[in-house]
């Protein structure tokens, strides 16, 4: 997820419980080939608590997916993966993301381009249902399996239903049989919110892994053992201080801090008086701002 899944916030969820794959936020193929390479590179940063990881790039051209795929693999990252199914409008309009589906040749070029830089490393591809019908699905996946990926990662929605209806798991289940039957494993995205659902959803339908996005925003402890404990509001306050530190070391003078409010309902939440506080980080302009306000309220609010 484009600022979210970023070094910071993976060092984060590593502190409380790592997953069993960290993916990367979403990067460029065609601007890690561009003048503004060296700012992109801050996107494909890796600590080593992060591995195993998986490097992920968009793009539409196959000699800019070749030279991401041998980037990623001198950079030491465990696989690749090629974004087709963000449904986010400028990423679509370059034709990328999510609108690869309308070139489904270009696509089978894309991963070849990368399966020949990549060499030994796994490549997958996450991709949703459709664009605008679950009809779509079946001829879309046949295109992409064609390919040979060693992941089929399936967003269970169409991009036009972006993430206001609930997943089709069903469909998933589908994909997971085109997949076995091509030889490839399948990963099912969509409303996983704890671990052992995730484990149910892929015993259900057959899928050989789960991938979680928005599940971690409401519990960053979901693949810890931890998970479904109460979580006081001074744990949860610190967490984010942590988070707040490792992301000035990664962003500061680079990004605007005003990209850390996305992040603090996963923190500022879950007990009586938590919204009320939560707005009043989201009006503070930087760090040493929301570290005072922090501060003040454990020593007044919190006992």
């Amino acid at each position: 997820m484009a600022d979210v899944t970023d070094m910071p916030f993976r060092s984060v969820v590593a502190l409380c419980g790592r997953p069993d794959v960290f993916y990367t936020e979403f990067v460029s193929a065609h601007g890690l080939a561009s003048e503004g390479r060296q700012r992109l590179m801050l996107d494909v940063a890796l600590a080593d608590t992060d591995h195993p990881i998986v490097a992920q790039f968009f793009g539409t051209k196959p000699e800019h997916l070749y030279e991401a795929g041998k980037l990623a693999r001198e950079l030491g990252f465990d696989g690749i993966d090629i974004n087709m199914g963000c449904p986010d409008r400028a990423i679509m309009k370059q034709g990328a993301g999510a609108a690869t589906m309308k070139t489904p040749e270009l696509a089978v070029d894309l991963i070849a381009a990368l399966r020949e830089s990549a060499v030994h490393l796994p490549i997958s591809v996450k991709t949703r249902i459709g664009l605008s019908r679950t009809q779509e699905m079946d001829t879309w996946l046949a295109k992409l399996l064609s390919a040979q990926p060693d992941v089929l990662i399936v967003h269970g929605r169409t991009v036009k239903e972006m993430s206001k209806s609930p997943a089709h798991w069903d469909l998933i289940g589908r994909a997971a049989v085109m997949a076995h039957a091509a030889g490839v494993l399948c990963v099912g995205n969509g409303d996983v919110m704890s671990a052992p659902q995730g484990s149910a959803l892929c015993e259900q339908w057959g899928t050989d892994g789960y991938m979680v996005g928005r599940g971690i925003f409401a519990n960053p402890w979901l693949f810890s053992e931890r998970a479904q404990d109460i979580h006081t509001p001074q744990e949860r306050l610190n967490l984010l201080l942590v988070h707040i530190d490792a992301w000035m070391r990664q962003w500061d003078g680079v990004k605007s801090f005003d990209l850390m409010k996305k992040f603090y309902k996963v923190y500022v939440s879950g007990w009586p008086g938590a919204a009320h506080f939560r707005a009043h980080l989201m009006e503070q302009k930087s760090a040493e701002q929301v570290r005072s306000v922090i501060a003040e309220y454990s020593q007044d609010a919190i006992v």
